[in-house]
């Protein structure tokens, strides 16, 4: 092996590294972004079940609320 073909295959492997390292800094930013966007997805889904919830805890808490109240005229009527 010549020192021409030495140095072509050391520049060639450090081409090859450099390479490899800027695609997997480009995976790694694609695979960022890809985390991100399912992570606001999420968020915004578990903010709007949120909602819903409250909704229906105050659904229920009315409902609880107005048959408690109901409850305690009934043998006040009754009497």
């Amino acid at each position: 092996m010549s020192l021409a073909g030495s140095v072509y295959d050391a520049l060639k492997s450090v081409l090859t590294v450099e390479t490899r390292l800027d695609n997997l800094s480009q995976s790694f930013a694609s695979l960022s972004a890809d985390v991100k966007a399912t992570n606001d997805r999420l968020a915004s889904r578990l903010e709007d079940h949120d909602r819903r919830l409250a909704r229906l805890e105050g659904k229920f808490e009315l409902i609880e609320t107005t048959l408690g109240s109901r409850r305690r005229r009934l043998p006040k009527g009754g009497d």
